[in-house]
């Protein structure tokens, strides 16, 4: 049977919809007589086994095939490519493979190298534009900055995913300034000091070396700037 565009999106509702193993199995089973695709397939396995992290234990194929006739594959396994697709590029996929043909799949943890696009979702976009820099405060050559810097949050990829929170304004001087932190972060492994900015505290979660954006002044300078004064005491003198 056809499976139309309408349909296709209809089937990735119910299963993101799922909320348990068996209700996504249930999803599968209504859908038999079709053949489904990668964006059905691997968000079925997401929700059928990955687990806190973005790990799942080691699934075969046969296994697989159980629930859904369209997980076996002969073609490379479109549906769990590591970096393509909807699973490939949300985790990293492991595949053991028996006389040429794949036999087992399993997530190892989140995919980062699959780098988030500069795609913001227009409405977000004109929310953040209308803003005033949250560092200089002035609304002249104001841009919407993406606050993790280091462009690995799978999400973001999907404009009906992001959220106004992902974003803030940056006036053009500020967001320079960002995108060098950034970039020499991303090359030296080693997060920007906010101390160098007269702070007493380099960051507000994690350390120097923390694999993550949160908990950076550049990240969200004006929750920085909350968490470090939230203890502040003025003396009238």
């Amino acid at each position: 049977m056809e499976l139309t565009s309408d349909l296709s999106k209809q089937i990735i509702k119910e299963i993101e919809m799922s909320n348990n193993f068996e209700e996504v199995v249930d999803v599968l089973k209504k859908y038999s007589q079709y053949e489904l695709k990668g964006s059905h397939l691997g968000r079925a396995f997401e929700k059928m086994f990955i687990k806190e992290m973005g790990f799942s234990p080691s699934i075969t194929m046969d296994e697989l095939q159980k629930y859904h006739h369209s997980f076996y594959t002969t073609n490379g396994g479109d549906w769990c490519r590591s970096n393509q697709g909807y699973l490939g590029a949300k985790y990293n996929i492991e595949r053991t493979r028996k006389n040429n043909r794949i036999y087992s799949i399993k997530a190892d943890g989140f995919n980062k190298n699959t780098k988030i696009n500069q795609s913001i979702r227009n409405d977000i976009y004109k929310s953040i534009k209308a803003k005033r820099c949250v560092i200089l405060d002035i609304s002249t050559n104001v841009e919407v900055d993406h606050k993790d810097g280091m462009k690995d949050d799978w999400r973001l990829n999907d404009k009906e995913m992001q959220k106004i929170e992902d974003f803030q304004p940056l006036s053009k001087t500020a967001n320079d300034a960002k995108r060098q932190h950034c970039k020499k972060c991303l090359e030296t492994g080693k997060r920007y000091n906010a101390k160098n900015l007269g702070y007493s505290e380099s960051y507000t979660f994690g350390n120097e070396k923390s694999k993550t954006c949160v908990g950076c002044y550049w990240y969200d300078p004006i929750a920085f700037n909350k968490e470090i004064s939230k203890n502040f005491e003025k003396f009238d003198k």
